[in-house]
This record gives C-alpha cells, structure tokens and sequence, in this order.
C-alpha cells in the first residue's frame, strides 16, 4: 500500500491496489437502530421476505418474538366506563402523537369506523363469527417502495459480479439476500385488536388521555372503536411457530456471518458497487425515521378530525398576558376545559388528575356544575386559587393539594408491564 513519500502521492492513494475496502463488511451491519425503528412495519409486510440488500439484518435477529406492540406511557380513563390504564396503544398513539403534544394543551378527537366498517359491525357479523380486526401496512408504503427499491439494486448488483466474472460477490450477495429472506419469513406476523364479543348496549367508549406534561386528549368514539385502539390491546399473530423461528433466526445468522466474511473478499469494483449500495439505503432508512407512521400503516378502517372548539385551542398559548391566571397555560385551566367538554368529574378522581381532597372536591363540583348549566368562560383558576387559599390559612397542607395527584410514569417504569413488546 502507497505513502506519503512514494512516487506519484499527491495526498490520497494513486492506484486501485492501494485502497483498502475491508470496511464494506461493516457497512452491512452499520444502521441497527434505524432498522430497529421500523422492524414492526417491515416484518408485518409480505414484502419483508423479498431477498435483498437490508443494512443491519442483525437487528432483526433476536432470541425471542415480542408478544406486544410498543405503547406510550399517558394516564388513560375512560369517561364513561371507568376504564383506567396507564398506556395508550400503538395505534391511538399513531392517530394522536402523544410525545407531540405541547405542555397544558387540550384536544378534542371525534374517531369512528369508516362506513363500510360500520355497516358490517351494525349487522352484528364480526362479533358473531369472532373475527378481530387487522391493522396492515399501507400497499405503497415508503417502507414497500424501498423493500422492491433493495431488491433490484441486489438484483443488479448480482448482474453486475456476473460481469466481472466475481465469484465471490455472487456467492456473498446471494448468501446475505437470503439472509433477510429467512430472517423476514421467520419475523412475519400481522397486528390484531381487540373486540367486544357481544352486540349489547354499552355506554360511549369516549376515553380522557393525560401525558405527562399535562396536555388532555378527549376521544369521542364508541365503545367498538376505544376497546380496538384505546382500552383493548394490541397483539401480535405470527405465521411462524416457535421452534421454526428459532431454527430459522440460527439459519439466518450462520448466512449473515459467512456473507460478511465473503464480502471483504470481493473484486475492487464489486466492494465499491456493494459499499455504496449500503450506504445509499442506509440514509435512505435514516430518512423514513422523519416520517409519521401513519405513512406506513393502513389506518382506513377509521376516520377521525379535530373537534375541539375555539375557546380551547390556545391552551396551551398566553391568551391574555394581563390576566397571569386565566389567560396563561396552567393545569388547572387545562383541566377545566376537559371537564368542560365532558360534562363529567368521575374520570378526574380515578384518574388521578386532581387530589382526592375536601378543597379539590368542591372546585370540581363546581366546575362540573359550570358546566353543565354552559358557562364556559367561568374563572377556574382564580377560583382553585381562592379555595386553596383559605385552606393554608385554615392550616392545611399545601403538599397535599398538589395536582395531579398521580404522574404518569415514565418509559420502562409502568408497574405490571413485563410483557415483550417490539
């Protein structure tokens, strides 16, 4: 290998002998965390058998098969049913980006069956036979155009060592393809959601959602729709049984190991073709991480808008910077608005949104009284702030007047969560 001194340097290598490309073996497994962030999308799609090109098939190579889709830590009530959960599902959170939310910020969500969900659920006919609802991948997903986009750069890159009469790439190209191939036909599975049993008469499914930096989400939905996304859970139904996966997640690793080893011995050219195309797809996979899911998943069995009025839009926003209690976000403001909207205080205290206290009792009863009779523009902050006040001076504990009353918890600390998820 050429140095600086040799003839012809002219501060990089002058000829092919002198660089080096044992580096495109780690360019295949370089890019774990994107493939990571997509695994759920690209193993629920047919497509993720196709063999081909896939930059870090080690991510996909796991000892177990997650029971569960990941789900976002918020304190979950429902309004009506009393229903209290301390995670929202992947899919609600897909319609309704919870870590989006601003600080103190209120929205109200209408969500129903698309009609022609809606007139099979009215004919009672998926209850009866059992059937549960699927949630696929959209057919022109990013994620499917890349998959086909992989395939036939592996398709040409294999045309290509066919050219150069490289032995070697064919072998390493054709070893790693089917490495996703078995690795994908080993992880397919398809998401289904819960569903009531029975065609009875049930309260409004509509749910309250708190996250952690006090923003509410009110959804307004039947009791179909918050059992399938909201109060029922997703699960994970895989084509392959356990000891199939096991003997094909051993397969796939003894591909990928004896590919990449092949890999760092191919022609000059072929190292160049094969690294390039690692690092194309790469940032290609980098870049769906900026995308929404909803690009991704098929979420045409609902329809859904925002509803939220006018007088609770901004709040979240300084709506009046002269008045430092009603016209700035608070917590209380907040909570206002999402009884306001609810007509209803029993989430509240199972929720744990508000302390359990004599002074929090009465400001909620008058609230829910406010409510009710539709003054909407009543002064919730300066009354919590009245009521608290006489407490301290009744000597009360101020501690115990915080609000809320229970956090939500934080990633990895739901108590009875121990179930794998992806």
């Amino acid at each position: 290998m050429s140095s600086p001194g040799d003839p012809g340097w002219k501060w990089f290598p002058n000829d092919k002998p002198s660089w080096r490309l044992d580096v495109v073996t780690l360019l295949a497994v370089i890019g774990e965390s994107a493939i990571a962030e997509h695994a759920q999308a690209i193993t629920a799609s047919l497509l993720c058998m196709l063999p081909r090109l896939l930059p870090a098939p080690q991510a996909l190579l796991k000892p177990s098969r997650p029971t569960r889709l990941p789900e976002t830590h918020a304190k979950m009530a429902g309004v009506y049913s009393g229903t209290i959960l301390d995670s929202v599902g992947f899919f609600a959170n897909i319609i309704t980006p919870l870590d989006a939310l601003p600080p103190y910020s209120f929205l109200v969500l209408d969500i129903q069956h698309a009609p022609s969900v809606q007139d099979l659920l009215s004919t009672g006919t998926m209850a009866v036979t059992g059937g549960r609802p699927i949630v696929p991948p959209k057919l022109l997903s990013p994620l499917h155009l890349l998959s086909a986009f992989s395939f036939l750069l592996s398709a040409g890159i294999l045309v290509a060592a066919v050219i150069w009469k490289d032995g070697v790439a064919i072998i390493a190209i054709t070893l790693i393809s089917l490495a996703s191939t078995v690795v994908g036909y080993a992880s397919s599975w398809r998401p289904i959601l819960m569903q009531r049993r029975h065609t009875n008469d049930v309260p409004s499914g509509d749910v309250m959602i708190r996250t952690r930096e006090g923003a509410f989400v009110l959804v307004r939905c039947s009791e179909d729709v918050a059992r399938e996304l909201y109060s029922g859970t997703e699960e994970c139904e895989y084509y392959v049984g356990e000891k199939a996966y096991r003997v094909c997640m051993a397969l796939g690793t003894i591909l990928l190991m004896v590919s990449v080893v092949l890999l760092g011995n191919c022609t000059w050219n072929s190292q160049i073709f094969i690294g390039g195309s690692y690092i194309v797809l790469n940032g290609l996979y980098w870049g769906l991480g900026m995308l929404p899911k909803t690009y991704f998943w098929d979420l045409s069995r609902y329809t859904w808008r925002d509803a939220t009025e006018e007088d609770g839009q901004k709040a979240d926003t300084i709506t009046d910077k002269d008045d430092e209690r009603e016209g700035h976000p608070s917590f209380t403001r907040t909570l206002w608005y999402a009884i306001r909207e609810t007509k209803a205080i029993g989430w509240v205290e199972r929720s744990g949104a508000a302390p359990g206290t004599p002074q929090w009792q009465q400001w909620l009863n008058e609230a829910l009284e406010n409510a009710k009779l539709g003054n909407r523009d009543w002064e919730a902050v300066k009354r919590k702030n009245e009521i608290m006040t006489q407490a301290s001076k009744d000597g009360g504990d101020p501690a115990t007047q915080r609000a809320p009353a229970t956090e939500v918890q934080t990633n990895g600390s739901a108590p009875g969560n121990m179930r794998s998820t992806f």
